[in-house]
This record gives structure tokens, sequence and C-alpha cells, in this order.
């Protein structure tokens, strides 16, 4: 009897690692870049799949869409809701399905959703060893999205599915959230936070957990350790506006070239880990810049006056508004010593032609955006020309924008000295973490053991799950907001609705290789037939 039920048991495992896999197939076979239409397609195809689980063909209404707010392209969210009676308790399975571009895939762009026609291709794949041995092992599914992370909305698809045809386990009640637009500016969860919120008041619901489901991999060759995440790290665009003293290239050491001033600032910042904050154990990541590039945009013998460039930066436990201001430390003491350089350059070139010496008081002044508004509104209307700014325009682009007015205000100011301002661009993401004394947390210790599973604080790539919950106060997010021109027009968050639903977020990721690359690639014995059962012994703890 023992023995015919491990048969059982292992049949319904395959069938379920199978269905997993169809699913995610069918998944990245509907191509869905971020930006395009395609984000609506697969919004519609996960409905098509939900609506095939017997339970919600009888209750077709427990599946919906809600689009986002005034989006060209109609873009939408997904739920399923699975309601246990008696109980408030609800666990939350939550995962994108939207994707980056394929031309990464080169030659091999026609087949980039088609994993089984990519798999065939890469048994051959002369320049990646490792890519055509998982090829040949045919343990791999290949193809945009399959790690990033159409695999996880298959996994969170195949345990709702579970539950709704295991009744007898179902102690509390679980949603299902499928969000579009993540891999820029995570809209798709911003809006559905309104949903979450609603749901909460209406069903009287109580999330006890949010499970993030995208992708996991190994940190170095040979590494088989399972990374299970109980934070999410947030990112501020760190944006710096450099006005160097332009001059005619005849009188190059009267200046202060704007693109020279930004490269020493980029040598500064960029992968400096001195700049990062301390977590021993943690994958705490520098500062890296993602667009450097000066203004002038046609040839003539005159040195840069502006040159814009923006970081990404990665928040852990300090707020946005303490690493901003720990930049400008770093900023002004590098701008002394350029400007001191600068001035004995000018100074041996004049003593070398027996030129008296004369007064050189150039200097670079650098600010924060909250600082350069409070000089500003002494010498202008300061908020009427930020708003006047905003209504003269119909569209935006959110990462040039805060640089957009700034060249404004200066034209206005007419300041001719040479300036940084350090301000930030969207996409904010919050950080937050469950506290290790938690619910949650202790119900992943007795889930993941070691040493095949390591528990770590912060999740090291962007995630939705920084808006289900903000660990920043009130107060220093207001005051990021003093360094966020702009905000309520690019890009405004709800904060109190994030801070009033806080739900506690982890990650248990689906285990794959090669994310955002043409060699992306997903493990299914693990990702379709060890992780969903994990998940559902972990989802049990959290109803009790």
């Amino acid at each position: 009897m023992i023995r015919q039920e491990r048969k059982l048991m292992f049949m319904s495992e395959f069938d379920e690692a199978k269905y997993i896999e169809k699913t995610a197939i069918e998944l990245v076979e509907t191509k869905s870049v971020n930006g395009t239409s395609g984000e609506v397609d697969e919004a519609e195809k996960i409905v098509e799949i939900l609506r095939r689980i017997p339970y919600f063909q009888k209750h077709r209404d427990a599946v919906w869409t809600k689009e986002l707010p005034n989006d060209p392209l109609g873009r939408k969210n997904v739920f399923a809701f699975l309601k246990k009676k008696g109980t408030q308790k609800t666990v939350l399975y939550h995962s994108h399905f939207d994707t980056v571009g394929t031309k990464d895939f080169g030659p091999l762009e026609s087949d980039a959703t088609h994993p089984d026609v990519l798999a065939e291709r890469f048994k051959s794949f002369e320049d990646d060893e490792g890519v055509r041995n998982d090829a040949k092992s045919g343990d791999w599914v290949f193809g945009r999205g399959a790690l990033d992370m159409k695999s996880g909305d298959a996994v969170n698809i195949a345990n709702i599915r579970y539950f709704a045809e295991h009744q007898d386990e179902l102690e509390g009640n679980l949603l299902f959230m499928g969000n579009c637009v993540e891999e820029n500016d995570h809209l798709g969860v911003i809006a559905a936070l309104d949903e979450l919120e609603r749901l909460k008041d209406e069903e009287g619901l109580e999330y006890t957990v949010a499970i993030n489901t995208d992708f996991i991999s190994p940190k170095y060759p040979g590494d088989r350790q399972k990374y299970i995440y109980y934070g999410a790290a947030g990112k501020i665009l760190t944006c710096v506006y450099v006005r160097g003293i332009e001059t005619h290239v005849g009188n190059t050491y009267d200046g202060l070239n704007s693109t020279v001033i930004a490269s020493r600032l980029n040598c500064l910042l960029d992968n400096n880990p001195e700049l990062v904050e301390k977590f021993p154990g943690e994958e705490i990541l520098p500062s890296t810049c993602l667009m450097i590039r000066d203004q002038k945009d046609f040839y003539n013998v005159q040195t840069p006056k502006t040159t814009h460039m923006y970081f990404n930066t990665f928040t852990y436990q300090k707020p946005a508004c303490e690493l901003l201001d720990s930049f400008k430390k770093e900023i002004k003491a590098e701008c002394l010593k350029m400007t001191d350089l600068a001035k004995r350059r000018r100074s041996a070139y004049l003593s070398g032609l027996g030129f008296p010496k004369d007064k050189d008081d150039r200097a670079i002044d650098v600010y924060t955006f909250a600082e350069y508004a409070e000089m500003m509104k002494k010498r202008m209307d300061f908020e009427a020309e930020c708003k006047r700014f905003a209504e003269q325009r119909s569209e935006f682009d959110k990462r040039t924008a805060g640089f957009e007015l700034l060249d404004h205000l200066e034209e206005l100011a007419g300041d001719g000295r040479a300036k940084i301002v350090l301000f930030i661009a969207p996409p904010f993401c919050p950080h937050n973490a469950i506290s290790e004394d938690s619910k949650a947390y202790r119900a992943l210790k007795k889930t993941f053991f070691e040493p095949e599973y390591v528990l770590k604080k912060y999740f090291p790539y962007l995630s939705d799950s920084s808006y289900i919950a903000v660990d920043e106060t009130t107060e220093e997010l207001e005051r990021m907001k003093d360094d966020f021109p702009l905000e309520d027009f690019l890009y405004p968050l709800p904060y109190e609705t994030m801070r009033k639903l806080s739900i506690p977020a982890v990650d248990l990721g689906v285990f794959g290789k090669g994310a955002h690359t043409f060699k992306e690639r997903v493990y299914k014995p693990y990702s379709y037939g060890v992780l969903p059962e994990k998940i559902r012994t972990y989802t049990k703890l959290m109803w009790k």
C-alpha cells in the first residue's frame, strides 16, 4: 500500500512538472516584450490558461483583469482568487509576464520565443560548452522569458491549480497576481496596489506573505545552492547635472569642460565599493553609470557646457536622501581636486609664456536638487516655473525631464557658474525586508534547509516586491521627494497604500542561467519538480 501511494505521488509530481513545462513554453511562445501590445496578448493568454482549470471554469468571475489607467496600449494585470470560507489569512502569489527585447539573439532572433527550436540549435553551439551541454541534457528550457520570468508565472499558476483541486489542503485564501510593465518602470504592480487594497477591504483579507517566483541563478561555476530571499533591494536613479564653464578651444585653460568633470565623477562613483552600505554575506552592489552624454547637438569649437549622467544606485537600509547626501560629500571633495588641478595647469601655462599671474576664482558648486531649489526661490517664483514647465509639455521622457527642467531654470537664472546638481529620476524602487523574528521568516527556516538552501536578506535584482511594502519613514520619503524634480508628474507613488498593505515579501525563485541574454534558460528538475511543492509547504505554514 505504501509503495502504491509513493508511485501515485511520483506520477502526480511527474504530471505536474510536465504541466508547468507546457505552461511555461506556452507563455514563452506568446511574445510579450515590455512596451508592446504583446503584454496585452500575454495577459489574455494567462486568463485563458487559468480558465482551463476546472475550478475557474465553474467560477469564471474568480479570474479577472484590471487595465492600467490611461495606458495607450491597454495593458492589464491578471488576478485569480481562491477563497476559503471562515478565514482572513491570504497568501499572494505574484510574478510579472513582460520581458526585455529579443535583439540580443542576433541571427537567432526569429526563434527567441520558440524553446524547442532553440534547444536543438544550442545542441551544436560551439561558442559555449556549458550551453551546449545543457541543451543536450534535455533538462533546460531556453527562450526569452523562460527564466525571467514566465516559468515563475507557470509555477504560480500550477500551485493555484493544485489547491483548487485539493480543497482539503486549502487552509486559507490564495490570490494570484500577474503583472505587466515590470522591466522598466514597474507600472503594473503600482497600478495593482489599488486592487490589492480593494480586496483587503471588501473581502476582509489579511495578507500574511507575498511570494514572488522571480529567478535565482548560480553565483559561480558549479554553484548548486538555491538562494531564498526575504527582502527586496531598492533603487534610485541617481542623476548628475554637470554644468561647466564653456570656452573656445583657443582659450581652453580658461574653462572647465563639463565632459571632464563628468568623467572624473564617473570614475569616482561607478563600481566604488567604498560608497555602498555594508552587510556581511549579502550581495551589496555599488552604483554604476547607465548614461553619460554631453549636450552638444552639432560640431563647433566651443567646449561642452553641460553633460548629463545617471547611475543605477541600489538601496538596502539607508534612505535615498542619505545616499544622495553621501554622494554630494564625495563629489564636493572631488571637485576641489579638479579645480585645484585646473588652476595649477593654467598657472604653469601662463608662467611658461612669461605672462603675469592673475586671479583664478573658478569653482564648482555642488547642490542636491532641494538645495538648488532653495537658492532659486530667491531669484524667481520657483514653484510656478516648475509647474509652467511641466504643463507646457504634453509628454515627458521620465529619465531626461529633470535635466531639461534644470536647463530651463539655468537659462532663466542667467547663472554662468560651474555647478553640479544631484537629483533623482524614475524609477524609484523602495527597499523592504521582513524581520528575522517574524512568522514569515521562521516559516522560511522551517521549509528551506541548509546546506542546499541559503537564506539571503536582499534579492539582488530589481523586483516588483519593492512596491508592496515600504520601510522608509514618511519623513525620509518627503526628503527624497524634495530631491525628485517633477515627481508628481513623472512617477507619483501611492506610498500610503504601500504602507497600509505592508505585505511581507519573499522570493522563492525558479533556477536558471543567462537572464537577459540570448542564452537564457531555466533548469526544469528544480524549477518544475522541486520548487512548486516547497512553495506549497511554505504557503500552508503562512495560513496557520
